[in-house]
């Protein structure tokens, strides 16, 4: 049966502050002060996502100071999969017993090939990896979680394309299998009861499932995207914003459909290439920064349904003029006030980069054409950025 797009109703939370330190101080949003807590990884200065002078970011390092994540969660990332070799998630990647043999364990589960070989033959999934959860290791970048475990499930071929059933049967994988937190950056214009009844399902185990709001610079509210316009309370819809703070020129918007933004335009991350990283743009790009930030809420909270993560990750985001009337929230994602401390302000962070890092060979994705396809919302030179469902299959194309 058609599902109307969702108008969610606005949710509040009262915000209860952990006290880390006698010591203290209490900011003007009345959470704690704290020192930003940097991490060694070289190429952490080109993550303006995370921390930028112009305070774009989510203020991840101000987060850092109050947790790191914790190994119990498991984050699942339903993708294309993860380069496995890449160091960036080493000791990080949830083992599946039942897939695994001797001297050959398995990430997670491959809906394509219907094997435990998760290995990345496209991209897109190992970038939004990176972003989500690379390791703080003193080498490349570092991502929003140090700790969680990621579940890599693969519903995305070498070509990007991939069956609806499979998205929907990896769902319920991951609530079978203890996730708590969904990272699938995709959408659709086509209704799927399978992909809804399967969403509303984790829901009921606890699971929060972030999407991406869609890469065709369309309002959600009048033109239906799945599963972003999904009535269901576990749903967390993410568009993107640009380093100035405004909304993307792709990226989706709609008043009472998507919940908040996040930094996708110009992400440096992992990459399954000879390079490692790649630079990417897109709604599904901003989808693995807010899944970071619920899977360190997740940790800090983890007796806490979906709803009340919801909630309380809208609850705490930077408002921002640029999305007032365009989300539900009307703010950017941030990592600092949903783990219960104040971010670095207006005047951003006084980061000191290390010693450059040598040059990495990087990709661009290009912009997504045509509405049904299970497309990666990103703009880079190999067209490998946000999926997005068309009817029967689901297709990865460039923003």
């Amino acid at each position: 049966m058609h599902r109307p797009p969702a108008r969610r109703a606005s949710r509040t939370v009262r915000l209860g502050v952990e006290r880390l330190d006698a010591r203290l101080a209490l900011s003007a949003s009345g959470l704690p002060r704290v020192a930003p807590n940097y991490p060694a990884d070289p190429d952490f200065a080109r993550q303006w996502g995370l921390n930028d002078p112009a305070d774009v970011d989510i203020d991840a390092p101000e987060a850092w100071r109050a947790t790191t994540g914790s190994a119990a969660t498991i984050v699942a990332v339903i993708d294309s999969g993860v380069d496995v070799s890449n160091p960036e998630f080493k000791g990080r990647l949830w083992v599946n017993p039942s897939a695994s043999r001797r001297g050959r364990p398995s990430y997670g589960w491959n809906f394509v090939a219907n094997d435990g070989d998760v290995r990345d033959d496209y991209g897109h999934g190992t970038h939004v990896a990176g972003i989500l959860g690379a390791a703080n290791d003193g080498r490349g970048i570092v991502g929003v979680d140090w700790n969680a475990r990621l579940m890599i499930l693969k519903v995305l071929d070498a070509r990007g394309d991939g069956e609806p059933a499979d998205a929907a049967a990896a769902v319920r994988f991951a609530a079978d299998h203890g996730a708590r937190v969904v990272s699938a950056s995709w959408a659709t214009d086509e209704f799927s009861q399978d992909l809804y009844d399967a969403i509303a399902y984790a829901g009921l185990k606890g699971v929060v499932v972030v999407v991406a709001a869609g890469n065709e610079s369309a309002n959600d509210d009048l033109r239906p995207v799945y599963p972003a316009t999904f009535d269901l309370p576990n749903i967390l819809v993410v568009a993107a914003v640009d380093k100035s703070g405004s909304l993307a020129s792709f990226s989706n918007y709609g008043a009472n459909t998507v919940d908040l933004a996040a930094p996708g335009v110009d992400v440096y991350s992992t990459y399954a290439s000879r390079s490692k990283y790649a630079t990417l743009s897109g709604t599904s790009i901003a989808v693995p920064y807010v899944a970071g930030v619920v899977s360190l809420v997740v940790g800090q909270h983890p007796g806490w349904s979906a709803e009340q993560v919801v909630a309380h990750v809208k609850a705490t985001v930077r408002r921002v003029a640029s999305l007032a009337g365009v989300t539900t929230s009307g703010g950017i994602v941030d990592a600092a006030q949903a783990v219960g401390v104040s971010g670095s302000g207006p005047a951003g962070d006084a980061y000191v980069a290390p010693a450059p890092a040598a040059r990495r060979v990087s990709a661009r994705n290009v912009r997504a054409a045509g509405s049904r396809a299970f497309r990666a919302a990103a703009s880079a030179l190999a067209a490998r950025a946000v999926p997005a469902f068309r009817p029967g299959m689901m297709r990865a194309a460039a923003v």
